[in-house]
């Protein structure tokens, strides 16, 4: 009862963009006893969550999500000078998001979660190179790389970024909600292990680092031929859907922009969703864009007609069109 009272506290605050109010709410927090690691998920991960579903439903702007961000980033600044000197180990664990992947807040989160459990835990940003991440690791020799990735589409990354680890013969953990809710998508980029929160990440290291009981072994799978097909025909396809989406060009340049973009995510989704075998990916994104969509008062057809034009465009692909039956028939809503 008291996390949840101080999350509607919080998230009050970052309505008001009110940032000494959000400290307060997170150090009275603190100061009750709760750990730094309770008050990330019990209090700002949770208003964080929030956040993201009223910008989806359009009832905070982006720059409403930006500015809440940006201040709960102070906050977790703040929360860190009370965190307890990590636990004497031969070496760091690193923290990071793959290239493409723009909301590093999450990895933040677990950074900070990991270092109130007594971690060395080096947190390195988002949107992190694949060929710069290994440099890295080579340099530091970590104990163990999580990284965090909440966007379908940087699932491909993902994988250079568990290649990357595993050249430098560092096990991987990974997470967020692009990784899914069970370790399916974990083995098909080649991790190690899937966590789906900072305590399921701090058991991990703990048999791993502490017990001495060896990573499970991770081999990626092949990289699938329809995913290497669809990903040479991205600009063709992202032509044919935002054609199908707005045929006549919308009445400016901006409708047209935005139909191309969200068409090149729609490909990009099903793309990712091929390399990793997962029809979820799809069929999550669909769900996801249709709301967002609606919020915005935008024709109510567009999704269906850019599954409908992605249909037949990727017929000959043979799990390109299996995943796209797998909605099944998409009619158009009034």
């Amino acid at each position: 009862m008291q996390s949840l009272a101080a999350t509607g506290d919080y998230l009050r605050a970052l309505s008001r963009q009110d940032r000494s109010a959000a400290v307060d709410v997170a150090t009275r927090a603190a100061d009750a006893r709760m750990s730094v690691a309770s008050v990330i998920e019990q209090v700002l991960a949770p208003a964080q969550a929030e956040i993201g579903v009223l910008t989806q439903r359009d009832d905070w702007s982006v720059a409403d999500e930006h500015a809440a961000t940006a201040i709960t980033e102070v906050v977790l600044g703040v929360l860190a000078l009370r965190q307890p000197a990590p636990v004497p180990r031969p070496a760091p664990v690193v923290v990071t998001t793959p290239a493409g992947e723009w909301h590093g807040m999450a990895a933040r989160m677990v950074a900070e979660s990991l270092r109130s459990r007594g971690w060395d835990a080096l947190f390195l940003g988002g949107d992190l190179p694949g060929d710069h991440l290994r440099r890295f690791l080579d340099r530091t020799r970590p104990a163990a790389l999580l990284l965090s990735c909440t966007m379908a589409a940087a699932l491909p990354q993902l994988t250079r970024s568990v290649d990357a680890a595993a050249d430098a013969e560092v096990p991987t953990i990974v997470g967020g909600l692009a990784c899914g809710p069970d370790e399916h998508r974990a083995r098909a980029v080649g991790a190690n292990a899937w966590a789906p929160d900072a305590e399921t990440a701090h058991a991990l290291l703990s048999k791993w680092i502490d017990q001495g009981v060896a990573p499970p072994v991770a081999q990626r799978a092949r990289i699938p031929a329809g995913y290497l097909e669809l990903i040479g025909r991205r600009t063709e396809l992202t032509s044919r859907l935002a054609a199908a989406a707005d045929p006549s060009g919308g009445p400016g340049e901006g409708p047209a922009l935005w139909a191309r973009q969200v068409a090149a995510e729609l490909v990009d989704v099903l793309a990712a969703s091929l390399l990793v075998d997962d029809p979820r990916l799809v069929e999550n994104h669909v769900d996801w864009l249709t709301e967002m969509l609606d919020a915005r008062g935008l024709p109510s057809g567009t999704v269906p007609a850019m599954l409908d034009a992605l249909g037949r465009a990727v017929a000959g692909i043979p799990t390109a069109e299996r995943f796209m039956g797998s909605r099944g028939p998409q009619p158009f809503r009034t």
